[in-house]
């Protein structure tokens, strides 16, 4: 080859990237179709492969509701929200998914998205995430109406988060606790939140909608309205009343076993779904308060920032958090701890405002030597820098880097099984049978463990069979009466009773589901 030839081809332009229309935000969220450079699939980092269908579409401008739109509207969302996990910090899937996450778009009817980290025929469970479409009748016009779950970017953030946080902690996808499987949820909202704000346009619109303060009700805080609304036309009161999860809500926290297993969307239960909006209002605070730190009046520039910051926490606090049933302090604790580490504190007082304000993270927790006290926001922050400079941080990541689970028996008779025994995964504990919580300021804060310990683990599993999550699976004395019932009153199940020794059987997770 001449010399020539090498240097016309150097000089060549890169190919032009075919153009495509998406949705940026919910399909019903308000904002207009945008035109995008077409993704380029599987990706280098945190490789997402659309297996079904097994032939994507050409790349090119489609019309809104044909199945090339939903193709490339969904292949764009899953690249842009891997792009931004992998920028805070997330490098690989879990082991048991591989180098590439798969992806179905459209696998049956159902008003539902899952998250697995390997198939389960029994439950026609498929590894990788699955989304599905299904028709309502609204209930306002009489209409038909159509709903395909992957034609929505925040449906598809939301179950990548679950896949994200899955490599970043996969203790959680195993262990039985109630803060684990609501944080996984929470997850997956501010996945869909986080990957949103990636666009411009989107986080110029938010910044006007709410006046610069992110922490109000907006297109961004309502996640996935058009699933939540296709829920609602059968079933009103299971979501909220404006989107499938708002994190622009109220909801503060109490110790989940004083919450029902379940009940309507406008109260509080200890259901993984309704109960992660706790800690997703709380991260919409902290993410609008961290804007309001950069700048009185926010750019989008300043949006960018925050959420780049946001997603490096979160990457980092859900390492380092200690595994029990106070998970919810645990990971906003870190956070703070992460904040001082990575930015000099610099959002200290944003993020205790609000961790504090929805009781995740008490301020006497936050107390130390030589602070001014615990009675306002700004001395928690100050609280939370001096432990974030101290040994404290150092002691807080020794209890949080025992990332394994212990197999725990507990009386499966009184959850009307049918059986002696049943046994679940839980937190590990400690050489003096304590499951260690939380370490500030050189101060532990212990879980309770014996009966309270039992208590919670008979909570969670109760929940599952009385929501119907519970696959039988081969238990053949499990399969009578109403636990029997329950088991198929949905269409997947998120767990199964899998055999084991003595007749006894033994729960574990097949799923994490968008609803």
């Amino acid at each position: 080859m001449s010399k020539k030839t090498t240097a016309k081809r150097a000089k060549r332009p890169a190919a032009k990237r075919a153009t495509i229309q998406a949705w940026q935000t919910d399909p019903m969220g308000g904002l207009p179709i945008l035109q995008r450079p077409a993704p380029s699939m599987p990706g280098r980092s945190l490789r997402t492969k659309i297996i079904a269908p097994a032939t994507a579409p050409e790349a090119r401008i489609r019309s809104v509701g044909s199945a090339g739109f939903r193709y490339w509207t969904a292949a764009e969302a899953l690249r842009r929200s891997a792009a931004f996990w992998a920028a805070a910090g997330a490098k690989a899937w879990h082991k048991n998914v591989g180098a590439s996450l798969p992806v179905r778009l459209d696998d049956g009817v159902d008003l539902n998205a899952y998250y697995a980290r390997t198939d389960f025929p029994a439950e026609d469970i498929k590894q990788g995430l699955s989304f599905f479409h299904d028709t309502v009748r609204d209930v306002t016009t009489g209409r038909n109406v159509t709903v395909f779950s992957g034609e929505s970017p925040d449906v598809v953030a939301h179950e990548l988060g679950h896949a994200v946080l899955d490599t970043l902690k996969p203790v959680l996808f195993e262990i039985a606790s109630i803060e684990a499987a609501a944080f996984h949820e929470s997850f997956g909202d501010m996945s869909a939140i986080l990957t949103a704000l990636q666009l411009p346009t989107v986080r110029q619109a938010v910044l006007e909608e709410t006046d610069g303060n992110l922490r109000r009700n907006s297109s961004v805080s309502r996640v996935a309205e058009q699933l939540g609304f296709a829920i609602r036309q059968r079933s009103p009161a299971a979501v909220d009343r404006d989107s499938l999860r708002n994190a622009a809500n109220s909801f503060l926290y109490v110790d989940p076993l004083t919450l029902p297993a379940s009940g309507p969307a406008s109260q509080l239960t200890r259901a993984p779904h309704n109960l992660s909006r706790v800690f997703t209002g709380a991260f919409l605070e902290a993410l609008g308060g961290m804007v309001l730190t950069l700048a009185a009046s926010p750019s989008s520039d300043d949006v960018e920032q925050a959420t780049a910051d946001m997603g490096r926490l979160l990457a980092r606090a859900v390492v380092e958090a200690s595994v029990s049933s106070k998970f919810f302090q645990s990971v906003a604790e870190q956070i703070v701890l992460a904040d001082g580490e990575l930015f000099g504190g610099k959002y200290a007082e944003a993020l205790t405002s609000a961790f504090v304000r929805r009781n995740l993270m008490p301020v006497g927790s936050l107390a130390a030597p030589g602070t001014l006290g615990v009675g306002s926001a700004r001395a928690a922050a100050a609280a939370a820098r001096f432990s974030a400079s101290s040994g404290g941080r150092q002691v807080a990541r020794a209890a949080g880097s025992r990332d394994r689970a212990v197999r725990i028996a507990i009386d499966a008779g009184s959850l009307g099984l049918g059986l002696k025994t049943l046994y679940v995964s839980a937190a590990p504990v400690d050489d003096a049978g304590v499951a260690p919580v939380t370490m500030m300021a050189g101060m532990a804060a212990r879980d309770t463990t014996g009966v309270q310990r039992s208590t919670e683990l008979h909570a969670f599993c109760e929940a599952l069979i009385v929501r119907g999550r519970v696959s039988m699976g081969s238990t053949t004395q499990a399969k009578r009466g109403l636990v029997a019932a329950l088991s198929k009153t949905r269409k997947h199940a998120t767990h199964y009773l899998a055999p084991a020794a003595n007749g006894a059987a033994e729960l574990r997770r097949i799923a994490f589901e968008c609803c």
